[in-house]
């Protein structure tokens, strides 16, 4: 199918004016009109399978395609009895105006909107990195220099993937090296794969994979007038309060006069967060500057679901009744287009694991064609030896989180979202196979957003960081607790959705805490 649609569209223009240029001199128009038709059904084929989204196809593509095909054949009726030059100048002018636009256009949609088109790179699959297509384990006393014929068959150059570790000791990932393909072979990385796993020098050989986010349109829901004795002016917004008896929630930590141990570190793993934020200023700690920006704004808003100051008469609320109990900082793992590699995000979980969080939250994912997921196992292992907790979004395809990565990777907490009927949200993967699932309010979620703005959206991502505040709580008051002890307290003590366990248990934040008070 590969340049169908621009040989279907240029065939059609031409078909046009063949048609109504021996329409205009009394010829017989046979073969121009049933080229014409041939042509264009070529075009409609191939511009259902071009490799560009939905959206870029409807609203740049078929727009640019009709107004330049209705002028050249404007402009050939005009000119046709004049000048057959001026037509021909005209024509070719706009069709050549066709291939630039649409080039330069497709570019302004991705700076904008952080999608991508086929025309960035043919060989390489979507879902693949251009630059560094593959992770390679290496074996124990094996060397790279045993590799040293297949690199250079297929022009590959490599570094150590992940080369700030400080304690190699707690995980495999010093073992691991990025591979990147010359790019005349860049769409041979399977072939690659095979041959080095067949000379037993690698215990594995994974897809440096793409990660996306996909933010999900939302609508206001109906505010209600509860405020849980919180003076938040957005409060009434938060429908999953209620979902979560959050009003229990603050009532026990008022009564049980619940003091923290420590004050539990969150890391927002995503396109940075927007630190000076009226809502997250005050539980907010700078890492790096560069991550203390988010011009996407999903950071901000898992952010704000994770830590917003609560009671300061501004915007919503969290879980973290006072200051002490937690504190929100950002690792920038995701570009200012929404999208960042496999590579990238294990070292944003390394760079967290290192900085000392007790909680790493990753509102990202997507499909994988690698089940083992070694890498992110090592990297979780890594995180959970420096004594950090990992929660992920189980992704937003309604199919089984089992084939998204990283919601299916070995010892992290992985969400499914529900609604407001506790229905498991139309798009959540559903969660049921994998050893850690829970749920959590994941629909018109209602939160801050760059330049003290607040936005209410939707999905899986809006679900994570709900727990992920849950669990910067339970640490503050108890530091010790294990992601198996966590998930199980969750577990024992969350709702049944209507779902059951294709969205696992509802936190119920109010129950999760109550033992951890009361000192049991």
């Amino acid at each position: 199918m590969q340049n169908l649609y621009e040989i279907g569209f240029f065939a059609t223009v031409i078909s046009a004016i063949g048609w109504f240029w021996l329409k205009s001199i009394a010829i017989s128009t046979t073969f121009f009109g049933r080229s014409f038709w041939f042509s264009l059904a070529l075009y409609v084929l191939g511009f259902f399978f071009e490799d560009v989204s939905l959206f870029l196809k409807l609203f740049l593509m078929l727009p640019m395609d009709v107004a330049i095909f209705v002028l050249v054949v404007i402009l050939f009726n005009k000119y046709v009895s004049s000048s057959k030059v001026l037509l021909s100048v005209v024509a070719i002018g706009l069709l050549v105006v066709k291939l630039l636009l649409f080039d330069t256009a497709a570019e302004a949609y991705t700076r904008w909107f952080g999608e991508t088109t086929a025309q960035t790179s043919v060989a390489t699959p979507p879902n693949v990195a251009a630059d560094g297509e593959l992770l390679l384990d290496l074996a124990r006393g094996r060397s790279l220099a045993e590799l040293a014929p297949l690199f250079a068959q297929y022009g590959v150059t490599y570094q150590k993937a992940f080369p700030k570790l400080e304690r190699e000791d707690f995980s495999d990932l010093e073992e691991f090296y990025v591979l990147n393909l010359a790019d005349v072979h860049a769409g041979a990385f399977q072939a690659l794969s095979n041959a080095i796993m067949a000379t037993g020098v690698a215990d594995a050989v994974e897809t440096n994979e793409v990660i996306r986010i996909e933010p999900i349109a939302s609508r206001p829901p109906l505010a209600s007038d509860l405020n849980f004795g919180l003076n938040d002016p957005g409060i009434g917004n938060l429908w999953g309060f209620q979902a979560m008896q959050m009003g229990e929630f603050y009532t026990l930590l008022r009564n049980s006069g619940a003091k923290p141990q420590k004050v539990a570190k969150i890391a927002i793993l995503d396109t940075g967060v927007d630190g000076a934020h009226e809502d997250l200023s005050g539980s907010y700690a700078s890492t790096n500057r560069d991550y203390d920006r988010d011009k996407v704004g999903h950071g901000t808003h898992c952010a704000g679901i994770a830590g917003a100051v609560s009671n300061n008469a501004k915007g919503i609320a969290s879980f973290a009744p006072a200051s002490g109990f937690v504190q929100i900082t950002s690792i920038k793992v995701l570009s200012d287009f929404g999208s960042g590699t496999q590579q990238g995000i294990i070292n944003g979980i390394i760079e967290a694991a290192d900085l000392g969080v007790d909680v790493i939250s990753m509102s990202l994912g997507g499909p994988t064609s690698d089940q083992a997921q070694r890498a992110y196992a090592e990297a979780v292992k890594y995180a959970n030896q420096a004594g950090a907790i990992v929660v992920v979004a189980a992704g937003n395809d309604d199919e089984n989180a089992l084939d998204f990565a990283p919601a299916n990777v070995t010892g992290v907490i992985t969400v499914a979202a529900i609604d407001d009927k506790l229905n498991k949200a139309d798009f959540s993967n559903f969660v049921q196979d994998l050893k850690m699932g829970v749920a959590a309010p994941g629909v018109n979620i209602y939160s801050a957003f760059p330049n003290n703005e607040y936005k209410f959206l939707s999905g899986t991502s809006m679900a994570t960081p709900y727990v992920a505040g849950l669990v910067g709580l339970m640490k503050s008051l108890r530091p010790s607790l294990t992601t198996a002890q966590i998930h199980q307290i969750l577990q024992d003590t969350g709702a049944t959705t209507k779902a059951g366990p294709q969205t696992g248990q509802l936190i119920q934040p109010a129950k999760a805490i109550a033992g951890l008070v009361n000192g049991l």
